[in-house]
């Protein structure tokens, strides 16, 4: 069978320009379409330094982070520095280090000038030379001399240049970059803002593999990524619409370094080239709406969906503000809570500290307190005698704001005065909403607006800490109907999250022409998915074991096609897709999402796709935020390790540290107990050797399945019976001995030796029921599914199980004992003595019914599955 798929449902892929983690809007956008008949994708950009990942939100968006890389904006910068860099020919010195070596040189030749000079007064002295030579040698250094104090001054000369250049030159391109970030006009994005390119070479052949039915591109930055992307699949013959959602209004963005006016224009003209390709436009207030419908003629007002908390988000047990600062419940205590830059306006309410004796202002800083602008806020804080009043914290998770922010007594909003933020109604005014908390707020249109129709709150006139010091003066003496007002159910109701997901989701109701009711969270079926190595076939007969002796649980197993290893099992993924494929790896993990609660990898493989490092740590995020258990299965060669192995087996094929195949082996092996370390997961080894290699693994025993009817040949009943071996990773299982003694037995006619490589696994089924008798491998210590195979059967089996390895067993294991050293006493003495031969053959399918028919496998994960 090929892989599985999930249900034909409108698959949504929304993606932004950052990593997601705290971006509110774009998280919740994304559960709140999960939420309907809808497969989302959700695709972000890994932090610098970071590889592409994999997770997921809320038990149903699969959530990737691609790689990031941006050469077109680098290479805007090394131009940029490289034309700062120039300097006037044969003027002064282009690098410093020019002035430097020159220096050197010049005093390394006046040393040995003055060497010279003394060796000739040593001569003239010895006699050695004549008047005439020692004067003209004089001259001749006399001049040379004079020559390098020249260069000597000329250094210094052009050192003085080189500075004064250097100063003219800086305070040129200084004037320059200050006139051009000022100079709106005219622009070409191309070149301001090339990572808007950059956002192309990382997204858009990913867009073309997952060909969503729509394409929801957050912020300026991907719009021309999205249109371009749609218009790529007209080509193929598909419709992909596209949703623009417009989380501010560009043009009046608030300028900050780099935010020049240059810059934001450049991003501006950007987003006029492409918006009315887009198919809808979402934004974030009524405002913006309006604007953007006028600006770029669109011919329908933009839906308006504002970033609201949700009405039943947060909980009591989260940690509170109050609290983390350590102030007592009578201390006065102001929240600003956001981004902080110089646009926030953070720096008023500080300024305003000094005008509220005893009130406390703390900062919860996002993305993090260690920034220069709170190392700005912490001076300005000193500078005005507060430092000990203002207390700065990092922020937590989206859905714990308004909880940890309501032992606060006010909310403020500071903002200054940018377009944008005349348009704007951002979301910690909500989040103080929902936190109960009174606010204060700079007077911003549309946050004036807001709060007085509401009554929660006062508005100061923007950047005046008196006034800001007077409105929050107002409120703290009487809080009591401000707080009202913001606990009012019905307004609750009108601004919360729960009221824009309707909004959003009826939006995409008419994209995809179909309602699209919420689905409430169903707990995901108990599913098992085991995969992706399928080693000797045995993901799928543990499937089916678990299966078979648990009717409330199904079972997955997935293998990667693999030339002729062609064991069954119900996902078959072709080996270049596994490796590369990005939509194979979404659709996988929507999979795990929405029908798996158990996952076992095998030989510390990921499911998810072969990446770099190709471990299954890889998938965890997508499974632990999804509460999917976990574990892993190791059939070997991936944790047996060489070094302890050489020390406990007398026969380990690991001997030599030299043999380039065992270092090699080593490295993997040491790399696989380095992952599994801090695992907590359980740990299953296939056989019962691994138990000492596996810390605190249990053994789950290979399955096979018995079929009594199979047609198989009775057991040495003709003269020469026929022997059989099987390779496969040769120098483990001693085949080079294997080969020499059996051809040896069947030059002196005693045998038939089959020697069997390069076959299906269905055709070695068929040779080994037409065997006499079936060698193992002679070095490991421990036997494999295939002689569990041959035991089911009824061949006589021949390997080496190590005595303690024999021990571990709970029943007696039928399997001949042969060592290099006995394999053709043995193998003779089986065709001669072929009573007892035959008892060893019979009691092999008895031995696999109690410990390899499934039954004792599905019950040692009996504690996993539960």
């Amino acid at each position: 069978m090929s892989e599985k798929s999930t249900p034909a449902k409108p698959h949504v892929v929304m993606m932004v320009a950052n990593d997601i983690s705290n971006d509110a809007r774009v998280i919740k956008e994304a559960v709140a379409l999960a939420q309907t008949d809808v497969r989302v994708t959700l695709l972000g950009v890994a932090p610098a330094g970071s590889a592409a990942n994999l997770d997921s939100l809320d038990h149903r968006v699969v959530m990737m982070r691609l790689q990031g890389a941006f050469p077109l904006r680098d290479d805007r910068t090394r131009r940029r520095k490289q034309r700062r860099a120039r300097r006037l020919p044969l003027v002064g010195y282009r690098l410093t280090s020019d002035s430097v070596v020159q220096q050197i040189r010049i005093d390394a030749q006046l040393a040995d000038l003055k060497a010279e000079s003394g060796r000739a007064a040593a001569d003239r002295k010895a006699g050695s030379a004549g008047a005439l030579g020692y004067k003209l040698g004089v001259v001749g250094r006399g001049l040379r001399q004079r020559r390098l104090r020249l260069g000597q001054q000329s250094i210094t000369v052009r050192k003085g240049l080189t500075r004064r250049q250097n100063k003219l030159f800086a305070s040129g391109w200084k004037t320059w970059d200050d006139l051009q970030a000022k100079t709106e006009r005219p622009v070409n994005w191309r070149k301001v803002v090339p990572e808007a390119y950059d956002y192309e070479k990382i997204f858009g052949s990913v867009l073309d593999e997952l060909a969503p039915d729509v394409l929801h591109a957050h912020d300026m930055h991907l719009i021309g990524v999205a249109t371009r992307a749609a218009g790529r699949a007209s080509l193929r013959g598909r419709k992909m619409k596209v949703v623009y959602d417009a989380h501010e209004y560009v043009p009046g963005l608030s300028r900050y370094h780099p935010r020049t006016p240059r810059f934001i224009a450049a991003w501006a003209q950007h987003e006029r080239e492409y918006i009315r390709d887009a198919d809808r436009v979402i934004t974030v207030s009524p405002a913006i709406a309006r604007r953007l419908q006028s600006e770029h003629r669109l011919d329908r007002e933009p839906t308006v969906i504002i970033n609201t908390p949700s009405q039943f988000e947060g909980t009591a047990d989260v940690r509170d503000l109050r609290s983390q600062v350590g102030l007592a419940d009578e201390v006065p205590l102001l929240v600003y809570s956001g981004g902080v830059t110089r646009a926030r306006g953070v720096e008023t309410a500080v300024q305003a500290l000094p005008l509220l004796p005893g009130v406390h202002l703390a900062v919860v800083c996002v993305p993090t307190t260690k920034m220069r602008p709170v190392d700005e806020l912490r001076t300005l804080a000193e500078s005005l005698g507060v430092e000990d009043r203002v207390h700065y914290v990092e922020p937590v998770g989206p859905d714990e704001v308004t909880s940890f922010l309501r032992t606060a007594d006010i909310g403020l909003i500071p903002i200054l005065r940018f377009p944008s933020h005349e348009m704007a109604l951002p979301n910690k005014v909500f989040e103080y909403i929902f936190a109960g908390l009174p606010v204060v707020t700079s007077n911003m249109p549309s946050l004036t607006e807001f709060v007085n129709e509401t009554k929660i709150g006062e508005v100061f006139e923007v950047e005046n800490p008196t006034d800001l010091a007077a409105k929050v003066s107002r409120i703290l003496a009487d809080p009591a109907p401000y707080r009202e007002r913001a606990s009012d159910a019905e307004l609750r109701r009108e601004v919360s999250w729960e009221g824009q997901a309707d909004q959003l989701r009826n939006l995409y109701a008419d994209l995809v022409g179909k309602e699209l009711p919420v689905d409430a969270a169903q707990p995901a079926a108990r599913q098992v998915f085991i995969g992706p190595a399928n080693t000797a076939g045995q993901a799928g007969q543990w499937a089916k074991a678990i299966q078979r002796n648990n009717p409330d649980i199904s079972a997955v197993s997935m293998r990667i096609e693999a030339g002729l290893q062609d064991f069954a099992a119900d996902w078959t993924v072709k080996r270049e897709r596994y490796k590369s494929s990005a939509a194979w790896r979404a659709e996988t993990a929507d999979y795990l999402l929405h029908n798996v609660s158990h996952v076992l990898f095998e030989s510390g493989r990921p499911i998810l796709g072969q990446s770099s490092d190709a471990w299954f740590g890889n998938d965890l995020p997508v499974l632990d935020s999804a509460d999917i258990k976990h574990g892993v299965i190791f059939h070997g060669p991936e944790v047996r390790d060489p070094r302890r192995h050489s020390e406990i087996y007398p026969h380990s094929p690991f001997t030599n540290r030299d043999d380039k195949a065992t270092a090699q082996l080593q490295v993997a092996v040491d790399l696989a107990q380095a992952h599994l370390k801090d695992y907590a997961g359980p740990r299953f080894v296939a056989t019962p050797d691994l138990l000492e290699f596996v810390e605190d693994s249990v053994w789950l025993p290979a399955v096979v399945e018995l079929d009594d009817d199979a047609p198989t040949q009775p057991v040495l009943e003709r003269d020469k019976p026929v022997v059989l071996h099987a390779l496969s990773r040769s120098a483990l299982k001693g085949t080079d001995g294997i080969d020499a003694v059996l051809t040896e037995l069947q030059s002196k006619g005693l045998i038939e030796y089959q020697r069997v490589e390069g076959v299906s696994h269905a055709e070695l089924t068929k040779l080994v029921r037409d065997a006499d008798i079936v060698v193992d491998q002679l070095l490991l210590g421990a036997y494999s599914a295939f002689a569990v195979e041959a035991m089911a059967a009824g061949r006589i089996t021949a390997g080496h199980v190590a005595k303690h390895v024999r021990e571990l067993l709970p029943l007696e294991l039928p399997i001949v004992e042969a060592t290099p050293d006995t394999l053709g006493d043995v193998i003779e003495q089986l065709v001669s003595q072929r009573g007892p031969a035959r008892e060893a053959a019979a009691a092999g399918p008895q031995y696999v019914r109690e410990l390899h028919d499934g039954r004792k496998s599905a019950e040692v994960l009996s504690t996993f599955l539960k």
